[in-house]
């Protein structure tokens, strides 16, 4: 098309019986010329799209190569079996299989970046969370339970899973087991007989203590229930205005367990373990020159 242009133009110009094979020669060489340009312009497009994609590629595979790295470290945990069936279970099943698969793997991701933080909340009360950090532990549990939230609890199903797995790790790795029950009057500690006769016959140190009876520096701050394992990281529970258990969170943040550590020594260290004939505690032992409770 080019070449018919240039030959239509150079006739129009100079239209001569002398010069007609050299115009229809340069209408053929700029043709050529044109061709040319294209086809390296297009070469050079196809060659730049060619380099996006190696280099797409190269980050893909140095990001495969980074993740199988850091895969390589988790070989001994749930990581590789965790990939493997997820690539499997996606594949059979139906539909509403497949989109649960991919939720709960979204949502164990979304755990994970949590953790990153040394902090993860979630709705409600996690009882999953419960007994995985009761079986990770090592040296030491220490619970703060309060009745407003604790009420009825200890005749749960899940109560009994969990002092099962206290009991397990108490007899099978020596844990060391506290627990502290924080009623509101000491008329409260005859109910609260059978559950700590119980506990302790598991191996379980328990102690009560009665909100009235502690001095009024003792009662400031918030009190939720709480565990603390292996004096490093805390499962504290939440609960909303109704006293229903509204979120859990799970925290390895020092600057924030600490202060629960030092309100549960200075709670346990207030009750005196010399009460009542079944063992509940009905004395307090007001510290004088003590510290001032955290306010946490």
């Amino acid at each position: 098309m080019t070449g018919v242009v240039v030959y239509l133009l150079a006739n129009a110009i100079g239209p001569s019986a002398e010069y007609g094979p050299w115009q229809l020669v340069l209408s053929v060489l700029c043709g050529g010329i044109v061709l040319i340009v294209q086809f390296l312009a297009s070469f050079v497009n196809q060659m730049h799209a060619v380099t996006v994609s190696v280099d797409k590629r190269f980050a893909d595979i140095g990001r495969a190569t980074k993740l199988f790295d850091e895969v390589e470290k988790l070989r001994g945990d749930g990581v590789p079996r965790l990939a493997e069936h997820a690539t499997k279970v996606v594949s059979m099943g139906p539909d509403i299989l497949h989109a649960f698969a991919h939720a709960e793997i979204d949502r164990l991701a979304a755990q994970m970046e949590d953790f990153t933080n040394l902090s993860a909340e979630c709705p409600g009360e996690n009882h999953d969370w419960l007994m995985t950090l009761t079986g990770c532990t090592r040296e030491s549990i220490d619970a703060i339970s309060t009745t407003v939230v604790d009420d009825g609890f200890w005749s749960t199903e899940p109560a009994g899973r969990y002092l099962t797995a206290q009991r397990e790790a108490i007899i099978e790795r020596q844990i060391r087991v506290r627990r502290l029950f924080i009623v509101k009057r000491p008329e409260e500690f005859g109910a609260l007989g059978p559950i700590c006769t119980e506990q302790r016959d598991m191996g379980i140190d328990v102690r009560v203590v009665a909100l009235e009876e502690l001095p009024p520096y003792f009662r400031r701050g918030k009190m939720i229930d709480f565990v603390v394992f292996d004096g490093a990281l805390s499962y504290e529970i939440h609960a909303d205005q109704l006293s229903v258990n509204s979120s859990t969170t799970v925290n390895a943040r020092a600057n924030e367990v600490e202060p629960l550590i030092r309100r549960f020594d200075l709670l346990w260290d207030a009750a005196n373990p010399a009460g009542s004939p079944h063992g509940v505690l009905g004395t307090v032992q007001a510290q004088t020159g003590g510290s001032v409770p955290d306010g946490s």
